[in-house]
């Protein structure tokens, strides 16, 4: 009878133990339609380009992001579409996408790819502007 009781509660001990990568770490300054404002890197781009029509929205409470992004030749996070995300400390990751470090400071969200050191002029910087 001992034996049971004690093989009962080991299996409700570890039942009951989880992995903390279950609940996936949620920012809630992240939720929200954001619109590029700005771009700073070693890539060409159309100075006429409408910044305006590339937008984030974080569905925090799916933990999703949909990009909008007006130009197939034009990606710098992911082509148009909803994707998952992470979110490790500073890190946003995209599902198919570069890691970036964020900073959100009141309205404005800014987005630095995480460098590669073996690639050269591979330094990205986009900023947007909290729009919703």
């Amino acid at each position: 009878m001992k034996r049971i009781l004690i093989l009962v509660l080991s299996s409700v001990f570890l039942s009951a133990c989880s992995n903390s990568d279950d609940n996936p770490k949620i920012d809630s300054e992240l939720s929200g339609t954001w619109m590029l404002t700005n771009i700073s890197c070693f890539c060409g781009f159309d100075p006429e380009t409408n910044f305006n029509d590339f937008s984030l929205n974080f569905k925090n409470s799916e933990n999703s992001v949909i990009v909008q992004n007006p130009r197939e030749d034009y990606f710098y996070i992911a082509n148009s579409g909803t994707y998952t995300y992470n979110l490790t400390d500073d890190t946003l990751k995209i599902n198919g996408s570069d890691d970036f470090k964020y900073t959100v400071d009141g309205d404005i969200l800014t987005l630095t790819r995480v460098d590669e050191p073996q690639i050269a002029d591979d330094e990205l910087d986009l900023t947007y502007k909290r729009i919703q």
